[in-house]
């Protein structure tokens, strides 16, 4: 009797939930505490408590538990995902949401994402996003009080002027430089000198003997061409709803949810890391070859193209068999 009891009230408090109404989502869930105390129970109490009590800590303390005893479940980061959101820390529920959908595809954890929406590229693109000068930044430019932002305007311009700095250390560092002797090098030919600038005389008994000196062979050096950066190609093609994560070139991020007859072409100058939610519900065509299969319905893989060593197919085995 007490099971079925705790199964509606956290039916009831889910459905309250659903609705917007935490306080009495609030309320059927301590009810259901009280009877027995299930991890899932616990992770829906503490976005609740953190919602409407403003006990963050405790809720954070609440829902980590439940992930050691159930890591696999996806609603505990679902929640604490939440409970970040509360606390406005935007990228700490990113990352959990993100861990989350490794372990199975949850449709509010990729709604939670989409309304995030896509993450804004870093303040000085040339840096790192985990880079000091880029994370003193993106908080100076969030700061909604304009007296603060004045206060901390030669600290921006300071760190400005690093930046630039850096990146004109980086770029004297890269350039590519060659030796003296190997552009100036040229090669020079001799020509015995032409018989009009002699006067004609009878040839004397030994000149008519005299063999004259091969001339030297003329080798021209031929330019060697430059080599240009080819573009990979990458085309999606969704056969059934999926979520994608996309890395180009270890730079730029972006996440979707694609539904079934999406085509998506992409390139890249270097290489592309993806992390796919549904493997059997996606077709990857990659510089106009098929790649696959990729994985069963719902499983959740990670590759990247082209490969560095591997093959393509051990790629995506090693990478379904850790996951």
């Amino acid at each position: 009797m007490q099971g079925t009891d705790v199964e509606g009230l956290l039916k009831a408090g889910l459905e309250a939930l659903t609705q917007g109404n935490t306080v009495s989502a609030l309320s059927y869930f301590e009810k259901a505490l009280n009877i027995e105390k299930r991890p899932v129970i616990y992770s829906y109490y503490a976005f609740c408590i953190a919602k409407e009590r403003g006990q963050v800590s405790k809720a954070i303390s609440l829902c980590k538990e439940a992930i050691e005893k159930e890591p696999s479940n996806s609603v505990h980061y679902l929640n604490l995902g939440r409970i970040y959101l509360v606390d406005n820390k935007k990228e700490e529920a990113i990352k959990t949401f993100r861990a989350g959908l490794n372990y199975e595809v949850n449709p509010l954890i990729v709604d939670e994402l989409n309304k995030l929406g896509p993450r804004k590229p870093p303040i000085i693109p040339f840096l790192k996003r985990s880079n000091p000068i880029n994370k003193y930044l993106g908080i100076v430019l969030r700061t909604k009080n304009w007296l603060k932002k004045l206060y901390t305007l030669p600290s921006l311009l300071l760190a400005i002027t690093v930046a630039a700095f850096l990146f004109l250390l980086y770029s004297e560092k890269h350039k590519v430089s060659f030796p003296p002797s190997e552009v100036r090098r040229t090669d020079t030919v001799t020509f015995p000198p032409s018989e009009a600038e002699h006067t004609v005389s009878p040839p004397s008994p030994e000149a008519e003997h005299t063999v004259l000196p091969p001339l030297p062979e003329v080798r021209h050096k031929t330019p060697v061409e430059a080599k240009h950066d080819t573009l990979h190609t990458l085309e999606l093609i969704t056969e059934d709803t999926t979520w994608v994560l996309i890395t180009i070139d270890d730079m730029e991020s972006k996440e979707m949810l694609l539904f079934q007859g999406d085509r998506i072409k992409l390139s890249a100058k270097k290489d592309f890391s993806l992390k796919i939610g549904n493997a059997g519900g996606i077709k990857l065509i990659f510089d106009g070859k098929e790649i696959g299969p990729l994985g069963e319905e719902d499983q959740v893989v990670t590759l990247k193209l082209p490969p560095p060593t591997t093959s393509t197919s051990d790629t995506l085995k090693s990478n379904t068999e850790t996951e």
